[in-house]
């Protein structure tokens, strides 16, 4: 329609009229509503030139890095809601699709464990080579140590860190992250 029409003629296309401007763009008014897009071959044609490799995007990373180890943090805390939230109702009960209410006998340990498992299963089907290391319900010093290590051990690889804080107040304005202290009765940023 582009090719027949020249510059400021004016078409209908049923009642919407239709004006072809300067730069071969296409103005179509529909009550008081106007719709511009461009009729210019250059806009119409393929993007997908065949044997033609697109270009890598700027924010792809050249070298590719391999998540060597994968650390699986899990503050959860059964049985204790987060003292700085309010429970709605009806809420969110599974963690992994287990609800850990429904685990019997009830056992807060043994539900952790389980969600724990499910958690690390999931993420190997995604990366299966990668080395993995759960901590439970883990203290300050014991999430200092796994860090360190799985730093140490990857060298300059990447390493990814799984954190679920559901029994623990949300994360301070530094982004700090909440875990219990050595006698499990106080939580340290």
């Amino acid at each position: 329609m582009a090719d027949e029409v020249r510059e400021g003629d004016l078409d209908y296309f049923g009642e919407n009229p239709i004006i072809i401007t300067k730069r071969k763009m296409v103005v179509k008014a529909s009550q008081n509503r106007y719709l511009l897009y461009f009729s210019d071959e250059r806009h119409n044609e393929s993007l997908q030139v065949p044997g033609h490799r697109t270009k890598v995007a700027k924010w792809r990373m050249k070298d590719r890095m391999k998540t060597i180890s994968v650390a699986l943090v899990l503050c959860l805390n059964i049985g204790v809601d987060p003292p700085d939230v309010m429970k709605t109702y009806p809420c969110a009960r599974t963690e992994t699709w287990i609800d850990p209410t429904q685990i019997q006998p009830p056992n807060a340990v043994k539900a952790l464990e389980l969600i724990g498992k499910r958690l690390q299963e999931q993420y190997e089907r995604w990366q299966a080579k990668a080395r993995y290391k759960q901590s439970l319900d883990p203290t300050v010093e014991d999430v200092k140590k796994l860090c360190l290590s799985l730093r140490r051990n990857a060298k300059d690889e990447r390493v990814l860190f799984h954190y679920n804080g559901h029994g623990v107040p949300r994360p301070t304005s530094n982004g700090e992250i909440w875990v219990f202290n050595k006698n499990y009765t106080q939580y340290i940023p």
